[in-house]
This record gives structure tokens, C-alpha cells and sequence, in this order.
């Protein structure tokens, strides 16, 4: 489901061009820690996203 960009939500932009928003996070929502994986990273990824301003894979895992 896609939701309108509100003033509650907080933008984690991409650790590469530091430019595009490739997650959004409500404020009041239960903080899962997340670690974002760049590419060439010998960490394993779970989930993959892609940047709309550079055009690079980033991955996404649950940090234990």
C-alpha cells in the first residue's frame, strides 16, 4: 500500500548519493534496528532496494 509523504514520517536516505529517499519511517511506530548493506559488502543482504536517484542496489538486514 503506498501513503501520502506526512509530516509524520522521517526519510532515511541512500548511504551512496546521500540524495534519494529510499525509506520512510513513521515517527510513532516500534524502532526495528535496521543496517543497510552497500554493494561490494561481504554482508549479506535480506531485502534489496534501489535507489531512484542513483540507480544502486542497497540491502537491508535486521542487525541482531
Amino acid at each position: 500500500m503506498i501513503q501520502p509523504c506526512t509530516k509524520e514520517q522521517n526519510h532515511v536516505l541512500c548511504p551512496i548519493c546521500g540524495r534519494g529517499k529510499i525509506i520512510l519511517e513513521e515517527k510513532n511506530s516500534e524502532d526495528v534496528p535496521l543496517r543497510l548493506v552497500l554493494p561490494g559488502s561481504k554482508r549479506k543482504a535480506r531485502w534489496y532496494i534501489k535507489c531512484n536517484i542513483c540507480k544502486n542496489q542497497i540491502g537491508i538486514s535486521v542487525k541482531k
